[in-house]
């Protein structure tokens, strides 16, 4: 409760006095409640959950905005690999999918999708959605609660907020709670689904990538890059749009403030960039485990990259997989994104972004 208490004084002294909180802190805490109770019944009921390996898990990478949805939504057609649908993250327990799976269309008080511009980012209970949704909704911490409200008072880089951003600063304790939380939802998951390896879309474990490689050491990491003028507007606008559609105070906020919050996106979108590249420059992840995915390819080669992806993770797609590519290759030739936005609008300008993540442009050619 404390953690709702902390994120409601953020709100009434950014945004002002709002009941819509309450009934979203409600709702969660009802959702808790269900979910800790089938947790638990899931050892009782389903214990062979637990006895599932964690083989060859693959992992997508990348910042906000750079394409790691539509690879991660398209790789499911393969048939081995599997996700979460929205609502299974805020179910995640096998005893309460069983139960609850014949309800989704009644739980649009629980959806967080409700708060998204279908042209940033198009969602729904029933379609996959980033792992990164999943641990906050659990622990209601971490980089997403920073980035969504912490950033409006806090500054990037104090000691506050680096713990969210560099996983080193990060309690052991805390460290290791997230791991085996997300690996017990990952093999539920796998159980239900039967389907053999976890595809997990994170861009906030972009941050653990070191991590990663050494807690699974045969992982397939995929890591997606996009050109930074693109991705660092689109993804303050994605957390931003949030806001204004949950909060009607939003946009009465003061400028000077408003300024402060974005000056923290920006440059918590330039650290996300850094903080991979500093792990690829030591070469900590074996060549063997990683493969990186400029966007543009997945516009102009989309069949060449999907044939090297699944030649990668070691995958024997059925033939629906490369009918379905084919078809999406033409799809993708012609795509232009609906979503739009200014570097004006968010205190940018091309010079700084080019000047700051420089060298973005000269290792990935973005």
């Amino acid at each position: 409760m404390l953690k709702y208490f902390q994120i409601y004084r953020t709100i009434l002294k950014n945004f002002g006095f709002t009941v819509r909180p309450v009934g979203t802190f409600t709702a969660l805490q009802i959702r808790n409640l269900v979910h800790a109770t089938t947790r638990g019944l899931d050892h009782v009921i389903y214990p062979g959950f637990k006895k599932i390996p964690m083989d060859r898990p693959v992992f997508i990478l990348g910042n906000p905005r750079s394409g790691t949805t539509f690879i991660h939504r398209f790789l499911l057609n393969t048939d081995q690999l599997c996700a979460f649908e929205l609502w299974e993250m805020l179910f995640p327990a096998i005893t309460a999918r069983k139960m609850l799976g014949g309800m989704v269309g009644h739980m649009a008080a629980l959806n967080p999708a409700q708060y998204h511009s279908s042209a940033a980012h198009e969602t729904s209970l029933r379609d996959v959605e980033t792992d990164d949704a999943m641990a906050f909704l659990h622990f209601i911490d971490g980089a997403f609660r920073w980035a969504y409200y912490n950033a409006w008072d806090d500054n990037f880089g104090s000691p506050e907020c680096m713990p969210y951003f560099d996983p080193k600063l990060e309690p052991a304790r805390k460290k290791e709670r997230l791991y085996r939380y997300m690996e017990g939802c990952w093999r539920r998951n796998m159980y239900v689904k039967q389907r053999p390896r976890p595809i997990v879309k994170t861009s906030l474990f972009t941050l653990r990538a070191e991590e990663l490689i050494a807690r699974y050491p045969d992982a397939r990491i995929i890591y997606m890059v996009r050109d930074p003028l693109s991705t660092i507007p689109s993804g303050i606008s994605l957390i931003t749009g949030v806001l204004e559609k949950a909060y009607d105070m939003y946009n009465q906020a003061p400028k000077e403030r408003l300024d402060h919050y974005l000056e923290n996106l920006y440059q918590a979108g330039c650290h996300m960039y850094r903080s991979f590249d500093e792990v690829r420059q030591r070469d900590v992840i074996p060549a063997e485990n990683l493969r990186v995915v400029q966007y543009p390819d997945l516009m102009t080669k989309l069949e060449d990259t999907m044939e090297d992806l699944v030649d990668f993770m070691g995958l024997e797609p059925p033939k629906e997989f490369w009918d379905k590519l084919k078809v999406q290759a033409e799809k993708q030739r012609g795509h232009k994104s609906a979503h739009k936005y200014s570097l004006e609008k968010y205190n940018l300008t091309e010079a700084r972004i080019r000047k700051d993540l420089e060298f973005v442009y000269d290792t990935y050619k973005v």
